[in-house]
């Protein structure tokens, strides 16, 4: 058996937030908050943020970036903008 990368929890619940993000769009939701998971490395956590579709793809902006509430951590990422209910990291 040969070697593997690692998949990362973060991307994993980054990749879960896209297809709710998609869904959202599908069903027109742009004006109403929206339960996103937490991004951060901990695969126990199961914490929700409630964003409109507009802040969560303003989070987007970045390849490197993940959403997190505030104080959870992603390994290897750095806290780039702090928001009352969730923070922005970014991979380096």
């Amino acid at each position: 058996m040969g070697g593997f990368d690692p998949v990362q929890t973060e991307d994993v619940f980054r990749a879960a937030n896209e297809q709710i993000a998609e869904k959202a769009r599908e069903l027109e939701l742009q004006q109403q908050p929206i339960p996103f998971l937490c991004e951060c490395s901990d695969k126990r956590c199961f914490a929700h943020l409630f964003l409109i579709l507009e802040q969560y793809e303003e989070a987007r902006a970045g390849p490197a970036f993940y959403v997190t509430i505030a104080g959870h951590e992603v390994v290897g990422a750095v806290v780039v903008a702090s928001h009352e209910r969730f923070a922005l990291t970014e991979k380096i």
